[in-house]
């Protein structure tokens, strides 16, 4: 039998609902501090080569130690581990808010239902 989305509602299940959201916020916050701690350890990276680079025997402008930065290993594998987690953490919360979408649009038609029924028993 094909239920109707409009009956969703009807078959709430608030404890599951809740774990699923519970889960999600974790899933967020766990990969909003890998990103923290990863952009941290980026700017490490990039202020250790730095210093390399300006206290080298071989006299460089700003310019050129930016380009030896942006092509080192050290740092490009720091930024690859940034991106992964920027990436995780972007789907994370977009999880996260669509499973909240989710409950409010249910909690909106659960209450325009009672509304209309109780309407009617008048």
């Amino acid at each position: 039998m094909i239920k109707s989305h409009s009956e969703d509602y009807l078959h709430l299940n608030v404890s599951e609902l809740m774990r699923e959201l519970q889960d999600l916020s974790a899933t967020y916050n766990k990969w909003y501090g890998l990103k923290v701690d990863r952009e941290t350890e980026l700017k490490q990276v990039y202020a250790k080569k730095y210093l390399e680079l300006k206290n080298d025997v071989v006299k460089r402008s700003q310019k050129e130690i930016e380009v030896l930065l942006m092509q080192d290993r050290e740092y490009l594998a720091a930024k690859k581990l940034v991106d992964n987690a920027d990436k995780y953490y972007l789907s994370s919360k977009l999880s996260y808010n669509n499973k909240n979408t989710e409950i409010s649009l249910l909690q909106s038609e659960l209450k325009r239902e009672l509304q209309l029924f109780g309407k009617e028993r008048l």
